[in-house]
């Protein structure tokens, strides 16, 4: 028997003692049974962590025998890309899940009051870890010996050996595991009928919300980048199952600011924590399942059942905690006016649940209809964008009027002064669509852009202002300092705005075309030239590349040199894959994609991206804005008075 797999049923135990030992310790107030829960937690996670050292020592020592290894690596792999092999399919990815959840929980230990709310948590939380540990252990075994050394491995997939999506998984099982944590405090609370639970869990749901963020921007970049077919989001039920959690993780940081400050949406903030964790669980199970056909599904189907049970079993325990506690989260009476922050952020709320719902219920649709009628229905982007588009201009004009308006009740000529400008901006993004023949869409993207950025440039400098009469400085440092909750959500959602332009460019402005390509002889498309310069082979132990050599003039300047290329891999099954070449300027993107070859000529499908570069841009305006605002009271103070002290001297 492997030493991995002594590691991960040693680490089970442990977890699973945990778990007990929290339970009962904070329903019996049994510190003892507590100190020890404590200790089994910090067991677990040197176990995970000894387990998942196992694994990639196996992938850097090309130990073929174990079945994982070989399935994912070979002699030829990179060490870069071998480390990369541990999450690489589903075993590997799950022991990276149980690893996160360890590093999550001793943080947990480490940041929170050890009072019976973070007991209850713990609890939920380590049940979460034994469950992943009970698949290591039994159904997803990633040490599992073949019983002989092949001379080499079958190698990972090709698609899968770029930085980008070394970077996607870790990113978004971030995500996904913290969302496990929020889902823990969120439940606790309300089995204990304590409110603190959203002010707990207010730091774990922006961390959870920023490492989501970026997951989803890392596996977007990897499908402009690496799958050749000029976009970033194709609808995917993969990708959708990324976006579920954030949509809902969206709606609840705004919903947990009305339970902090009015006693509101108690419920639903319930509710939401509970989604957001089962969409997590959801994502998990359709990528590794096989049960939903994706370009990134693993397709492993003994998953199916445990996955199915496990989230009917938090559904039946949620509603059970809801039924038991109906009374405590019975809210207040919040929205006086529709004319208020309040309002806008429940509209908010509405649109962004309203849009996960309608992704999901495509998402799982071809399950129930395979179920029903034997055949499954495959629904693509044109059901989306036909139904999410809407709900997308809505929630941009509402992050417009969110900020625009104030707490309680706006009176009328209070709301004329606060959106007079916004106004004007939108008017203005309207004739300039109009003028630019952007269409109907967008031309009424463009004004609703303008409402909504004017909208928050305008409450930048009033609040500017009025902070700095409160705190009687003008140091611009040190008020967005002291509000950096406040000003970290004005960042994020400026970033969204751009991301939002980037989208509306991408998808009323783009020219693609088919085209051959002579040698020496210029091609025009737009204010484009493109000149075919011969091909060049590069050959390596891994793979054999086949390069176009393409110059890009400019009105009558040399811009660049393009290299998309196709790669032939000698791993494997020998697999063929298109690498697509980029030039990016700062509005649009020329995207080339090698089709093929003669001896005179090249074919190529040339696409020009208009704004795709905001998408990127708005994606870390709002991880920055995200970091900002979990930047700690203590350092912000330490960073005030060091400042002081130095205008002082």
């Amino acid at each position: 028997m492997d030493v991995g797999y002594i590691t991960i049923v040693l680490s089970l135990l442990a977890s699973a003692y945990a778990t007990l030992a929290y339970y009962f310790g904070a329903k019996n107030s049994d510190a003892s049974l507590l100190y020890k829960a404590e200790k089994a937690t910090y067991l677990t996670a040197a176990l995970v962590t000894a387990a998942s050292a196992i694994l990639v020592y196996y992938f850097m020592t090309d130990n073929f025998s174990i079945e994982y290894v070989a399935s994912y690596s070979s002699r030829a792999l990179p060490g870069f890309y071998k480390f990369a092999a541990f999450w690489a399919g589903a075993d590997g990815s799950l022991l990276l899940w149980a690893l996160l959840i360890s590093g999550y929980t001793v943080a947990f230990l480490k940041l929170e009051k050890k009072d019976v709310l973070s007991a209850y948590a713990m609890a939920t939380a380590m049940s979460v870890q034994t469950f992943f540990l009970l698949l290591l252990s039994t159904v997803s075994n990633p040490f599992q010996q073949l019983g002989f050394m092949p001379a080499d491995g079958v190698g990972l997939n090709p698609l899968l050996q770029t930085p980008e999506m070394v970077a996607h998984p870790p990113t978004l099982f971030i995500g996904y595991a913290g969302a496990a944590v929020v889902f823990s405090l969120a439940l606790a609370g309300v089995y204990l009928a304590d409110e603190k639970w959203v002010f707990r869990a207010r730091k774990w749901i922006v961390f959870t919300w920023i490492w989501l963020t970026q997951g989803i921007f890392w596996g977007a970049i990897w499908a402009y980048k690496v799958l050749g077919w000029g976009g970033y989001w194709a609808w995917d039920p993969v990708e959708n199952s990324s976006l579920l959690p954030w949509l809902t993780l969206s709606a609840l940081m705004h919903s947990v600011m009305i339970q902090e400050a009015r006693r509101g949406m108690k419920l639903w903030n319930i509710l939401l924590a509970f989604t957001t964790f089962e969409f997590v669980l959801l994502g998990t199970f359709i990528t590794r399942s096989g049960v939903i056909s994706s370009v990134h599904a693993f397709g492993q189907s003994s998953l199916t059942l445990p996955f199915m049970l496990y989230m009917l079993l938090w559904l039946i325990l949620t509603i059970w905690v809801i039924m038991e506690k109906k009374g405590f989260i019975k809210s207040e009476d919040i929205i006086e006016s529709f004319a208020s922050k309040e309002a806008t952020f429940l509209f908010n709320n509405l649109i962004l649940v309203a849009s996960a719902l309608t992704i999901f219920w495509g998402t799982i649709f071809p399950l129930i209809s395979e179920g029903l009628t034997g055949y499954k229905v495959t629904i693509g982007p044109p059901f989306y964008n036909q139904v999410e588009t809407p709900l997308g201009l809505a929630l941009i004009i509402l992050v417009g009027f969110c900020i625009a308006v104030p707490w309680r009740r706006a009176y009328k000529d209070e709301m004329i002064r606060r959106l007079r400008f916004p106004a004007v901006a939108m008017f203005l993004g309207l004739v300039a669509g109009f003028i630019g023949k952007f269409g109907f869409a967008g031309t009424l993207a463009a004004g609703i852009f303008g409402f909504a950025f004017t909208a928050h440039l305008q409450q930048y400098l009033w609040d500017t202002r009025a902070f700095s009469q409160e705190y009687g400085t003008s140091s611009y440092f040190k008020i967005v300092l002291r509000r950096r909750r406040r000003y970290g959500g004005y960042t994020t959602h400026l970033g969204l705005l751009i991301l939002f332009l980037g989208i509306v460019g991408g998808a009323y402005d783009e020219e693609y075309k088919n085209v051959q390509l002579e040698l020496n002889q210029p091609y025009q498309i737009k204010e484009y030239t493109f000149i075919y310069r011969g091909i060049t082979a590069e050959d390596s132990n891994l793979k054999t590349t086949w390069r176009a050599n393409i110059e890009v003039w400019k009105e009558g300047r040399l811009i660049g040199f393009m290299k998309p290329g196709i790669e032939k891999y000698k791993t494997g099954s020998g697999e063929e894959t298109r690498k697509v070449d980029i030039l990016s300027e700062p509005l649009k993107d020329v995207y080339l994609i090698f089709m093929g070859a003669n001896e005179n000529a090249v074919f190529m499908e040339i696409r020009i991206n208009p704004l795709v570069n905001f998408v990127w841009l708005g994606s870390w305006i709002m991880t920055f804005g995200g970091i900002f605002a979990l930047i700690p009271k203590s350092f912000v103070s330490r960073v005030i008075v060091s400042r002081e002290q130095e205008v002082g001297t």
